[in-house]
């Protein structure tokens, strides 16, 4: 049981509509699997992400690869095998989310309480309340809603009594804490811009402090949306 989890998970797809098998390089498919991950995994694929993510990041994305959804939710394929060491994609720094996308004006008003995921938490926020004229949008809008995310600090206090004999409980707390005592650090700094973050709550904070805690990549230039380079 997990507070949250970053994941990547690839699985194997032959060109053919409606179908992917999961892969491995030790994998033996044989006609039993095939069937059983065919009724688990009907793709429906998604075209325009990882065009945009090109345009974005002026870089080519392997064709191997490709986006859709499946049993397993929103799901990154690939049709052929891909070996240890090959970089599949690559994400220049200045064409990723980080804390440094903050107006400076915020910025300066943030005090030295606010940590990086706090910040960039806040940079979601903003993102997401732009919608469609967000520049970031096709990325903002395929991250998951609170009620999708297998995170422990969206139980209700009954559930969470379920696991009070666990560290997962007390980590939980933690966690919470932390949460609420950066949105009051940040609060005030958020009211001098009342267009933009009025309506901004503190569910709304904790779903974005989520999100980047569970998807977020730490480099020597701090944390960051869309890491670097994805190897394998």
């Amino acid at each position: 049981m997990l507070l949250g989890a970053r994941k990547i998970s690839i699985h194997w797809c032959p060109r053919r509509p409606n179908l992917s098998l999961s892969h491995t390089p030790s994998t033996k498919l044989n006609s039993h699997i095939s069937a059983s991950l065919h009724s688990l995994c009907q793709v429906e694929e998604l075209d325009d992400f990882l065009p945009w993510l090109e345009r974005k990041a002026s870089t080519k994305i392997s064709s191997v690869l490709s986006i859709g959804k499946s049993a397993y939710g929103r799901s990154l394929f690939a049709s052929k095998t891909i070996r240890a060491g090959d970089c599949i994609l690559k994400v220049p720094f200045n064409a990723q989310l980080a804390p440094d996308n903050l107006n400076p004006e915020l910025k300066a008003l943030l005090s030295d309480d606010v940590g990086d995921v706090a910040k960039l938490a806040i940079v979601v926020l903003l993102e997401q309340k732009m919608g469609h004229d967000s520049e970031w949008a096709p990325y903002i809008s395929r991250l998951p809603r609170p009620e999708e995310m297998h995170n422990t600090i969206f139980w209700s206090e009954g559930e969470l009594e379920m696991i009070r004999q666990s560290s997962v409980y007390q980590e939980t707390i933690n966690q919470r804490s932390q949460i609420q005592q950066e949105f009051l650090a940040i609060r005030t700094a958020l009211k001098n811009f009342p267009e933009t973050f009025e309506s901004i709550t503190y569910e709304d904070f904790m779903h974005a402090y989520a999100l980047v805690t569970s998807r977020a990549w730490g480099s020597t230039k701090g944390y960051s949306l869309l890491h670097n380079c994805l190897d394998y």
